[in-house]
């Protein structure tokens, strides 16, 4: 089963201020979605950092939010949302292993760097690839 929102404030009771925090699940739900997913795993499997498969694309998110409740800006939020990912991405069977500076094209706002994963735990989901005639 993909990961919920309950299981990222389960493992991180540090952020429990997100508990029930709108905008914060929104994020979740955003970086849970499986187009999302894909691409963190593929970057993961080329070495770079996960997140940057949809930063621009959840730096974008953010700035269409009315005046939303969290704030990338912060250092807690950005770290939070690293956290996320990382809940998402457990149970494919990524964990974190290094912190890695964006490259140039991802062209972020908000973040410098985030967690690259490897496949190193037993994996309960996979992505599957396939072709099929339409």
């Amino acid at each position: 089963m993909k990961a919920v929102y309950g299981d990222f404030i389960n493992a991180n009771p540090n952020c429990s201020r997100f508990d029930t925090n709108p905008d914060a699940m929104a994020v979740f739900d955003f970086l849970n979605q499986d187009a999302n997913i894909i691409k963190m795993i593929d970057l993961c499997e080329m070495g770079k950092p996960a997140l940057a498969g949809c930063i621009s694309e959840l730096e974008s998110y953010y700035d269409s939010m009315q005046a939303p409740s969290i704030d990338f800006s912060a250092g807690f939020t950005r770290t939070a949302i690293g956290r996320m990912v990382r809940t998402i991405l457990e149970p494919f069977g990524y964990v974190p292993t290094i912190q890695k500076t964006f490259p140039k094209s991802c062209a972020a706002r908000y973040f410098t760097s985030a967690s690259c994963y490897s496949k190193t735990m037993p994996a309960t989901m996979r992505v599957v690839k396939r072709i099929e005639e339409i």
